[in-house]
């Protein structure tokens, strides 16, 4: 969504929206290329997700692995998406050259306790089931064969029906540390959270609790000691209602106190409606949304703020239009998002978010990352000066009209086309 952060953010999403609307380029039969006929079928891995790609290779040693598009028999593309209690991942198989026209998408879902090795396991398996329909009709046909592992007490054929106690509620604790220390620097942090989800068909809820303190320590010149500490403690709530295969409704809560944003308490609560252009089953392909949310904000304020103010309650209101797609020529995203409060127009904030990776030409792929926001909306800034320690340490939020960054990549690679060797001697050395 970064992408288009030079443009005036309406041309942004005009390009956005043509992109993902434009069609495919006519599939054509063509006869069958060198490479389908007398060997290995040749495939290019497109991974925007976890993919242990050793593994795979290890595996499947019956393709070749090349490592540009324009090389490749297949393109396989894969993507995932955040489940109720996992991961939903979509491997998409497009042909190339011979196999043009021969198309296909498979699903497999994971679950919030598997494990890194449970995940690559059955991505391995199923990469291997739909790539058997390819390499059957390559050159290494006579030499594949198809296996079957029937469940242990049951036969071939036979169907299972899940069973689930938890009738789809999923529950995750978390903690986590990090402690550090120099002759003249100690630093510690500390999170904890709680979180409760359910989705279904019809419905989504996540819930959560969050909490984080950090404390610094300095020595100084003159061997006095410099202390900060800063807290944070939040919940969030969301709750969806799908509608149709386009809309949805939602609502979305919060409640925080933060030392940093001189929060004592804040409160929001903002219904909205959503809408997809596309309908939601190709949301790991493509999607474009318009949402429209209303709602309250009150905020209890730790110091007195620069409009003279320890407590407020405002209603506002958002608009934001997102969207996401991963083709063969690369993944872009991008999200505009306008706010205001609507007793006071003049405070409000513009955002505009975008990132692109795209292959330009073979070996030559070019990334950018990028955001901008234009901000009018800071109701909590201190009214007090922020002692320069705590600017420096970024401990305080300060006053700002506007935010951006940008980051940018060129990459060319060249040479043998083929990445089929795995060998991962000296992998853990420093210098590596």
């Amino acid at each position: 969504m970064q992408l288009y952060r030079s443009l005036p953010a309406p041309v942004a999403v005009v390009v956005l929206l043509g992109v993902l609307l434009a069609p495919p380029v006519a599939a054509r039969q063509a006869t069958p290329s060198a490479s389908a006929a007398t060997e290995a079928i040749r495939v290019f891995l497109d991974c925007n997700t976890f993919c242990d790609f050793d593994h795979i290779r290890r595996e499947i040693t019956y393709v070749n692995w090349v490592r540009d598009r324009a090389d490749a028999d297949v393109h396989l593309i894969i993507t995932s998406q955040n489940t109720g209690g996992g991961r939903e991942y979509v491997l998409r198989f497009i042909g190339l050259r011979g196999f043009q026209g021969s198309d296909d998408e498979l699903r497999f879902a994971t679950q919030q306790a598997d494990t890194e090795d449970d995940v690559r396991r059955r991505q391995t398996q199923r990469i291997g089931l739909g790539l058997t329909r390819y390499a059957a009709r390559g050159g290494l046909a006579d030499r594949l064969q198809v296996s079957y592992t029937a469940p242990a007490g049951g036969t071939a054929g036979q169907t299972q029906q899940p069973k689930d106690p938890w009738n789809l509620w999923v529950f995750e604790i978390g903690m986590r540390g990090y402690f550090s220390a120099e002759s003249r620097q100690k630093e510690s942090h500390l999170n904890g959270s709680v979180e409760v989800s359910r989705v279904s068909e019809k419905w989504k809820f996540r819930s959560e609790i969050e909490a984080s303190r950090s404390h610094n320590t300095f020595t100084l010149e003159d061997e006095q000691e410099f202390k900060s500490r800063s807290s944070e403690y939040g919940w969030d709530g969301l709750l969806i209602r799908s509608l149709s295969r386009h809309w949805s409704l939602g609502l979305e809560t919060m409640a925080k106190r933060s030392t940093r944003e001189n929060y004592d308490l804040l409160l929001k609560v903002e219904p909205g409606i959503e809408y997809n252009l596309f309908p939601y089953d190709q949301s790991s392909r493509r999607q474009f949304v318009f949402i429209y949310s209303a709602g309250l904000n009150h905020g209890n304020y730790r110091d007195s703020t620069i409009f003279n103010r320890l407590s407020e309650s405002r209603p506002i209101h958002r608009f934001t239009i997102a969207g996401a797609a991963t083709q063969p020529w690369g993944r872009l995203e991008s999200r505009l998002v306008a706010s205001t409060y609507l007793d006071d127009w003049s405070k409000n904030r513009i955002s505009l978010f975008g990132f692109a990776e795209v292959r330009i030409v073979r070996g030559l792929s070019l990334n950018i990352y990028g955001s901008y926001a234009r901000i009018r909306d800071q109701l909590a800034i201190p009214k007090a000066d922020i002692p320069d320690e705590e600017i420096l340490l970024r401990l305080r939020e300060l006053q700002t009209s506007y935010r951006w960054d940008l980051e940018l990549g060129l990459s060319y690679t060249f040479g043998s086309k083929f990445s089929n060797i795995v060998n991962p001697r000296f992998n853990q050395s420093p210098g590596s």
